[in-house]
């Protein structure tokens, strides 16, 4: 009798998009070489030396780490979430690459923008080594937030030797599985700066391709003198932008006034509103043909205004002397004379308008300045405005999360920033849906990084806490807003928090140990550290909440999903819809299942359903009668 068991490991299953593309060269689920040989015949590069690539210190390793299994889970805190049975937003404590794994198979090409603001590596940053070697070791580590030492964090330095490498080898595998959570349109945003702009952009042009390169967004972001005064005041910083497959992307334009528009013309009212522009300009090298000038009604315009101003030949008209002749015979151009009786030319630019005559809004594309003004101040100012106090140095501020949403997600699309800090991207998320009453979500990760700050650390212990108080406070203030104001449009100020912590499931015979590894040391310490009975498929301690999460996990299902408890016959069960894929499960925790309860099920309401039990509630006649109508697993 072969029963279906619920994974107790989620491995990051990479040939997804490989799937897609070429379903061919797949048998029993795994890739034929040769076959994917004889499709790409044409494009399979026979020499080392035929090709440019970015090599480093590591790299050959870090597919290991990729491909590695997550040991670890997603536990529900419902104690510091804000209405967490509601709410559509999460907020993840924890180390953000097992994380990732963890959100691969619910949230596979489902994002529609990342945002991440990493370690800069400037050499005071927190930049650790992914363990490849001893993936137990590394799960207690990464679970238990510490390093080998017991401490939260290793600092890399500018004279360590693999001062590149390591920050390289840290952000390959997290942007590798960022990339697999993105939807088709969707694009990522990353912050950085001189130290490492440059390998970044050679990074992601590996990861995303050097065809889905969008931009590298400049930002102003200091407004005072930067970080290097005896040479160059630095005051900006890049935002760099990626598109999952740049055929698919449609960003945002932006929506600019067209209050000018205020002149409407008596003779030619069909063409609505207008403005006026002058026709000349300066120029660089001076053109003859475009030096006459224009005479309409006995008034005279020449480039320039005056004749002694034009003796520079600097300026010029921006229309030929054809165009012109053109645009007066048509109404298009007027000519002005000022209080300086200086006679000036200028050309209609008109204005569409709607039913009522009013003129359209216009719209263009950003462009890749962000908008001048928007400071790390601000973010400063922010948080002291909301803490009463600086509780954390040059955080991103608000208005620039908001400006690079608006550019690239609509209203009910999800967010991630897996390097949320304290939290702007979810609190930019909440602003433009107040202001545009959009249902944007968010989903944020943030490793519970220790405060440095010794009095700040007093009353919150981690980046984290900082996080998930600064959006508990924003929530209230908004929340209080629209009371106030009298608006009840329902939108989500909540926020579901979960913690990376250890398996539910005894993971004792799951460990990939490499060759030469004490084997039954490491298993020892293990089950030391989790104090768990060794014959028991859950580990001591479990609660029911935290299995049906990482089942949901596991099996697919987001963590926004469904939970309704409900009986069949005199047997407990959860029953779990996510409604966005369709997909659902029951699932019962209890130790025995009534004669009663297995007929119910075997009726035509649950055939084809998923259920899962614990492998000993049921019998061997059971799983048989069972497995014949639904779709049975067992934990």
């Amino acid at each position: 009798m072969d029963i279906s068991r619920i994974n107790k490991i989620v491995k990051t299953d990479i040939k997804e998009d490989l799937k897609k593309v070429f379903p061919q060269v797949f048998e029993d689920n795994k890739i034929n070489f040769e076959k994917l040989k004889e499709l790409l015949s044409s494009e399979i590069i026979e020499k080392e030396d035929d090709r440019f690539y970015f090599n480093w210190a590591g790299k050959s390793k870090f597919f290991k780490l990729i491909q590695s299994p997550a040991y670890g889970t997603l536990k529900p805190d419902k104690e510091e979430s804000v209405d967490f049975d509601n709410t559509e937003n999460i907020v993840i404590v924890g180390e953000n690459l097992e994380t990732l794994k963890l959100l691969f198979k619910p949230y596979f090409g489902k994002v529609k923008m990342i945002y991440i603001d990493p370690p800069y590596n400037t050499g005071k940053d927190f930049i650790y080594r992914d363990n490849f070697k001893e993936p137990l070791k590394d799960y207690l580590e990464k679970t238990g937030q510490i390093d080998s030492e017991g401490n939260k964090l290793t600092t890399r330095t500018k004279a360590s030797g693999r001062y590149h490498s390591d920050w390289l080898n840290f952000m390959y595998p997290r942007l590798f599985l960022a990339r697999s959570l993105l939807r088709e349109d969707g694009v990522i945003f990353v912050s950085i700066d001189d130290n490492e702009v440059h390998h970044l952009r050679m990074l992601m042009d590996e990861i995303f391709g050097e065809e889905n390169f969008v931009a590298i967004m400049i930002w102003h972001s200091k407004g005072g003198a930067g970080t290097d005064p005896k040479t160059l005041s630095i005051e900006t910083e890049y935002v760099l932008l990626y598109a999952k497959n740049k055929t698919n992307l449609k960003l945002n334009k932006y929506t600019y006034d067209t209050s000018d528009y205020n002149l409407k013309d008596e003779y030619f009212e069909e063409r609505g509103f207008y403005k006026l522009n002058k026709l000349d300009r300066k120029s660089l090298g001076y053109i003859s043909s475009l030096d006459f000038p224009i005479e309409i009604d006995r008034l005279v315009a020449i480039p320039g205004g005056t004749k002694e101003e034009n003796k520079r030949k600097i300026w010029r008209w921006r229309w030929s002397k054809e165009k012109v002749e053109w645009g007066i015979k048509n109404g298009f151009i007027v000519l002005k004379e000022d209080k300086n009786s200086i006679v000036n030319a200028y050309y209609k630019i008109y204005e569409k308008v709607d039913n009522e005559g009013n003129p359209i809004e216009r719209t263009r594309p950003y462009d890749n300045l962000i908008p001048n003004g928007i400071t790390t101040s601000d973010g400063t100012a922010e948080i002291e405005n909301i803490f009463g106090l600086r509780i954390m140095d040059y955080p991103k501020p608000t208005e620039l999360m908001s400006h690079l949403i608006e550019i690239a997600s609509n209203t009910n699309d999800i967010i991630l920033d897996f390097f949320a800090g304290s939290g702007t991207t979810g609190h930019a998320v909440w602003d433009l849906n107040r202001e545009d009453g959009g249902n944007r979500k968010f989903i944020l990760v943030n490793l519970d990084e220790e405060v440095q700050d010794e009095n700040i650390r007093k009353d919150f212990p981690t980046v984290a806490d900082i996080c998930i108080e600064r959006l508990k406070r924003v929530s209230e203030k908004y929340k209080k807003e629209n009371e106030e104001q009298l608006i009840n449009n329902q939108q989500d100020f909540g926020f579901k928090v979960f913690k990376l912590d250890k398996s539910n499931f005894n993971l004792k015979d799951e460990f990939e140990i490499q060759e030469g590894e004490n084997v039954e040391e490491l298993k020892k310490k293990y089950l030391e550290w989790l104090g768990l009975f060794v014959d028991q498929p859950l580990v001591s301690g479990w609660q029911k909440i935290d299995v049906i999460y990482e089942v949901m996990l596991k099996e697919g299902l987001n963590l926004n999903s469904k939970i309704e408890q409900v009986e069949i016959k005199e047997n407990n069960f959860y029953y779990v819809k996510d409604t966005e894929q369709n997909l659902e499960f029951y699932i019962c925790l209890e130790d025995e299942i009534s004669n009663e309860a297995v007929e119910e099920i075997r009726t035509s309401k649950y055939k084809g359903k998923m259920f899962i039990f614990l492998d000993k509630a049921l019998t061997d006649n059971d799983k048989i009668n069972l497995s014949a109508f639904v779709r049975l697993k067992v934990i």
